[in-house]
């Protein structure tokens, strides 16, 4: 039997089926977990439902796994439900099922003065106002960074916290070794861009970590939402070494009401989880939105096209000097209304002299063949392209004979453009959708990619600019590629440039003294190959 390949953190999200859950059935500790954090919180209760998935949480903690990663959302509780919760059942029960005995345990997150405080604040308040924990748990002794239990039985549970850059130094307790280590969160804001503190984090969990624990009888607990591709979570999750829980806030998005299946549905509702997406939009963070509740991440190393790569101008600005430009069409055409479909997809382009791209306008829709139609031959009315590219694959190769039928019934004519030896129509396309994407990423390279700023919150431009960013090396990572296909489109058409805007100078010979055209260029130049 051959080895089994570990998977990649976009095959963990690709497989997130939350349908699942409703089939699911805890175990016996794992109902006793979740009562156990009501008795904690007594009448005052929780403020939403337990979701499934902490019941899956705590299934993972008898599993018999010694090291255990949990790569979720952010607010999904998992400091509260797998580090300060836990933490006081140890105390109070002083073992864990299908473990044994725990009686000194670490707990690593980013610093000591950000997480470590704010856990040692929660579990001061989480007893201070339970008389359950106070009954169980008489005593407790904390620090900042060592807190100490002793349970009604005389028991005791020793904490010994740390910060992840700062490594793991005397973590012995009365010549004892821990048993169980909590990491949550071990990466902050300014952390993630720094390579020296991701290693020095890499270290204290792959060195000190490992080797600081009971040689035999150990349990490692990974808390996080990773920040970016290069985090140590990331790697954990794809090493195959560790047992996996990725979940992200549902399973995909943008999607609509009746599509959407959340992790958390109770707290996390697709409104919620709507206005968070339109705001990451509105705001150009869509990235954020994607990393923070979606898991998904991408490194700029992987990424095709960087923020960086994306030029902007301002539409009126180019509007106002129209006739210095030709205009082209690409198309994406799909043929349903259903809110599951394929978008049509319509972009403008305006070409200048030096043979940059300016997207003008566009149309993403779902919507019936007619209304493309309908909307191509206005936008051809408005901006008089040069030719016309539409795709003759598949069921798009009967949409030429549809078109030139329709431009004597309207009355309209432009050029379709073609990229066949023999001069037939239509945009025939023989290599993957990813290798015709790559021939024209050298041109975002070289800054020839302009997007208007005032039209950056339109549907069309919203979804190209989504599809843009999730563009990796290695595949789209978006929903839909319908407005990148509009963009490959170009390297299959023929371009002309526009001529040179020309210098001027007087000719004084004659009585109007007239303005005449100063030629800097041959006429080869018009033309890209």
């Amino acid at each position: 039997m051959g080895h089994k390949q570990p998977k990649t953190v976009n095959e963990w999200l690709q497989e997130v089926d939350y349908s699942d859950l409703e089939n699911y059935v805890p175990s016996k500790f794992a109902i006793e977990y979740v009562n156990f954090i009501k008795l904690v919180n007594g009448e005052e209760g929780e403020e939403n439902k337990t979701p499934i998935i902490h019941y899956k949480m705590a299934d993972s903690l008898v599993s018999g796994d010694r090291q255990i990663a949990n790569m979720i959302f952010r607010g999904a509780a998992k400091s509260t439900f797998l580090g300060e919760y836990f933490f006081l059942y140890l105390a109070v029960f002083g073992e864990l099922p299908n473990f044994g005995v725990v009686d000194l345990a670490i707990y690593v997150t980013d610093s000591i003065d950000n997480g470590v405080k704010s856990m040692r604040k929660n579990l001061e308040y989480r007893w201070a106002n339970s008389e359950f924990l106070q009954k169980y748990i008489p005593e407790i002794k904390f620090t900042d960074i060592r807190w100490e239990f002793k349970n009604i039985n005389g028991k005791t549970l020793i904490v010994k916290a740390y910060g992840g850059k700062s490594g793991i130094r005397g973590v012995k307790e009365k010549g004892k070794r821990p048993q169980i280590a909590v990491m949550d969160d071990l990466v902050s804001d300014d952390d993630a861009r720094s390579p020296t503190v991701l290693g020095a984090i890499k270290d204290t969990v792959h060195k000190a970590i490992e080797y600081a624990l009971h040689p035999t009888k150990y349990k490692k607990i990974w808390l996080g939402t990773p920040f970016n591709a290069n985090d140590p979570l990331y790697e954990v999750v794809e090493s195959g070494a560790w047992k996996v829980n990725v979940y992200p806030v549902c399973e995909k998005f943008p999607c609509s009401r009746d599509e959407f299946r959340g992790a958390w549905e109770d707290r996390f509702t697709y409104d919620f989880v709507n206005e968070k997406y339109q705001t990451a939009l509105a705001l150009g963070k869509v990235d954020s939105f994607y990393q923070e509740l979606m898991l998904q991440i991408m490194s700029d190393d992987d990424k095709l096209i960087l923020d960086t790569d994306m030029q902007w101008y301002i539409s009126n600005h180019l509007m106002d000097k129209k006739d210095n430009f030709n205009f082209y069409i690409t198309t994406d055409f799909a043929t349903s209304e259903k809110q599951s479909a394929d978008f049509s997809f319509i972009s403008v382009w305006a070409v200048n002299h030096k043979g940059y791209y300016f997207w003008v306008d566009g149309i993403c829709a779902r919507q019936t063949m007619d209304k493309n139609l309908d909307d191509l031959f206005r936008l051809v009315s408005q901006y008089s392209p040069l030719s016309v590219g539409v795709e003759v694959s598949g069921q798009q190769a009967g949409f030429i004979p549809w078109i030139q039928r329709e431009m004597f019934s309207r009355n309209i004519f432009f050029t379709l453009a073609s990229n066949s030896k023999d001069g037939s129509v239509g945009l025939k396309p023989n290599t993957s959708k990813l290798e015709r994407f790559n021939v024209i990423v050298p041109d975002f390279k070289l800054k020839r990619f302009f997007f208007p700023t005032d039209k950056r919150h339109t549907p069309a431009l919203k979804e190209l600019l989504l599809e843009l960013s999730q563009a990796s090396v290695g595949g789209f990572r978006s929903k839909h590629d319908d407005g990148i296909d509009t963009v490959s489109q170009l390297a299959m058409m023929t371009i002309w440039t526009p001529s040179q805007e020309a210098n001027y100078q007087k000719n004084t010979q004659g009585i109007w003294e007239d303005v005449l055209p100063i030629e800097t260029h041959s006429n080869l130049s018009s033309y890209i190959v």
